[in-house]
């Protein structure tokens, strides 16, 4: 797990909201930071987040690692690309389309969910998609809208963490979803008859382990279905929150 917050906070605060002064000594820069930003990732999106590496991102871009250093160090880099990640989202409409679109965000970023998010990337992107999360809390009194924006977030991320694993598996193991459950499923199988599972068997044949869509590997479809049963839920008492 990578922390953010690492480097300098004046030099990273003024690289995150673009205001920060090329050096005055050496060669002319001719990279664009979000140049930088996109190639570094780029690689976290092929490779993982441990590839991420200064030195990695010169040999991506064509130049030096000590001239990349004049740009941005690891550190700071983190957090420009956490904030550049976020900030490739469209303005959500509804809690619903803000939960669906941060799982989009994870799905084509798992490198994200390597990050911590105890210490918040203060970018703009970042808190412009607070503060239109915030807006669509309005029907709440003002401490209740930040708790129950932090509730959903804790949500999601845990949620889209089971999602990420579950498309990252076949990758990770090298066996499919069905060539996993060929195997054990015929061994889980005998146990299970052994043994007096009433609450187990009644869920099987009422279908509550079947997907809504077989199109998927089964994992993956049954992480997405417990996302949109829980987001519902979520989504439900936070409604009430708003009732009175």
């Amino acid at each position: 797990m990578e922390y953010a917050g690492g480097g300098d906070p004046a030099r990273t605060m003024a690289l995150l909201w673009r205001t920060a002064e090329p050096p005055r000594r050496g060669p002319k820069q001719r990279l664009d930071l979000d140049q930088i930003v996109a190639a570094a990732i780029g690689l976290a999106d092929r490779e993982g987040l441990p590839a991420v590496s200064v030195r990695r991102i010169a040999q991506e871009l064509g130049i030096g690692a000590s001239s990349l250093y004049t740009y941005v160090s690891k550190a700071e880099l983190l957090e420009l690309m956490v904030d550049q990640a976020i900030g490739g989202q469209p303005s959500p409409s509804t809690l619903g389309s803000y939960a669906w679109q941060s799982l989009d965000l994870h799905r084509s970023h798992p490198w994200l969910l390597q990050i911590s998010t105890s210490r918040t990337v203060l970018g703009p992107h970042v808190v412009a998609r607070y503060e239109a999360a915030l807006g669509l809390l309005t029907n709440l009194p003002a401490a209740a809208r930040e708790q129950c924006l932090a509730t959903l977030d804790v949500y999601i991320r845990g949620a889209a963490g089971e999602v990420v694993d579950a498309e990252q598996a076949p990758i990770r193991t090298g066996r499919s979803d069905d060539e996993w459950w060929a195997e054990y499923s015929p061994i889980l199988g005998r146990y299970l008859a052994e043994g007096d599972y009433p609450n187990l068997e009644a869920l099987n044949e009422a279908g509550a382990f079947d997907p809504t869509d077989d199109t998927l590997p089964y994992t993956v479809q049954r992480a997405l279905d417990r996302f949109r049963f829980g987001l519902t839920v979520v989504l439900d008492a936070i409604a009430c929150r708003g009732c009175g």
